[in-house]
């Protein structure tokens, strides 16, 4: 019987790299149940390997050569060693693939439970970090009807560049340090079907698909067990501190990017909500503006704000802020203070870093006209993106 090659959990070595062994023909694989009982009788022929980086030989009628175990111990010694200094689990990586939506481990992911029916509407802002062993987890920012916030301001200020120098403000909280909010739970894909079930909070699924094969995976929301209604997902294996600059954002084409949208919205009082797919944002003529933290740009009524979450932030975090400038001027206000358009964002970045636009929440919850309640917020789900 031939020899045959199996790899353990924890080795950190892909077959086909180890079949390019110089000079050495390695087995071919094999999981039959007489493989496994040479296994048993055999594995002390691999004793000398560290257990965490056994790439175990199961033998039928002979020990391994001495050329075999060597090749197999450095292929897994420089493979262990690559991974870490990269700092990349440790872990077979045709397994990983196979693990994860369409092989991607770091997804953004806006998502909301909006219904006409109901006053107690939510939004969530997150991003997902899957890993090989199937656990998910999640940081996000949370807003909801049922709790009264004011707008933050992000200590950017947005001049030079077209709009009224005046202060970011975006959706409040957002322009923390850091995610508030955090989940774990468990993942599982089944066919182009991703769900996740977060410990205590129920599962959600999504439809996985490839607008770019191989760097870039979407998410199409399906449903969830917790409310949510509406979502938008992507997610790659580019590290979360990739992210496009203001500079770049500035010199990006933003006619490229569609906007789908679900807003909840009153019109005299009766809620509704707000649909549409496959058009450019209102504004796609950005400028940057001084101190390189903001972009700008206005049409004939409405002044529009881009800025980065804060004044230090270097994270995918982006914020778009607009109102029409004669609600300023009636209330004989330069920078405007009533309600408001805030809308927190996450960039979409692909594997090789490249940027496609964003997934992102409105969180404008009314803080100017207390007769009005509820009636006057905007709140919902959207994405900027090429896909």
């Amino acid at each position: 019987m031939p020899a045959v090659l199996r790899l353990e959990p924890g080795a950190a070595v892909v077959l086909d790299e180890l079949e390019r062994a110089d000079g050495v023909e390695l087995p071919p694989r094999r999981t039959s149940p007489r493989a496994e009982t040479g296994w048993h009788r055999d594995r002390a022929a691999l004793d000398p390997l560290p257990r965490a980086w056994q790439a175990v030989i199961m033998i039928g009628d002979k020990p391994p050569s001495p050329e075999v175990i060597l090749t197999v111990f450095l292929r897994v010694v420089l493979v262990s060693l690559v991974a870490a200094l990269a700092g990349l689990p440790a872990v077979p990586a045709a397994a990983a693939r196979a693990a994860a939506p369409a092989g991607m481990y770091r997804f953004v992911v806006a998502i909301g439970g909006l219904k006409t029916s109901s006053n107690e509407n939510w939004v969530r802002l997150a991003t997902y970090s899957l890993t090989a062993d199937g656990t998910a987890y999640d940081s996000h920012f949370h807003w909801s009807q049922r709790v009264r916030v004011s707008r933050s301001g992000t200590g950017v200020t947005g001049a030079g560049c077209g709009v009224r120098a005046c202060e970011v403000q975006t959706a409040n909280g957002f322009q923390a340090s850091t995610f508030p909010k955090k989940l774990s739970g468990t993942y599982t894909v089944t066919g182009s079907v991703l769900r996740i079930t977060w410990t205590g909070n129920g599962w959600e699924e999504w439809t996985v698909s490839e607008p770019i094969a191989g760097q870039l995976a979407k998410l199409t929301f399906r449903g969830s067990s917790f409310g949510a209604t509406h979502g938008y997902g992507y997610g790659s294996n580019a590290a979360w501190s990739e992210r496009a600059s203001t500079a770049e954002l500035a010199a990006f084409d933003h006619t490229r990017l569609k906007h789908d949208y679900h807003l909840w919205k009153t019109d005299a009082g009766t809620p509704y909500l707000d649909e549409g797919a496959g058009s450019p944002f209102w504004l796609t003529g950005w400028r940057p503006c001084s101190g390189g933290r903001c972009l700008g740009g206005a049409t004939a009524a409405t002044d529009y704000y881009l800025s980065t979450a804060n004044t230090t932030s270097n994270d995918r975090r982006n914020t778009i802020w607009h109102w029409r400038r004669e609600l300023a001027d009636a209330r004989g206000e330069h920078c405007y203070t009533g309600n408001s358009h805030v809308k927190p964002m996450l960039q979409i970045i692909d594997s090789a870093g490249g940027f496609h636009g964003w997934v992102a929440v409105e969180a404008s919850l009314n803080q100017s006209s207390p007769a009005q309640g509820t009636s006057a917020d905007d709140i919902g789900v959207f994405e900027l993106s090429e896909f």
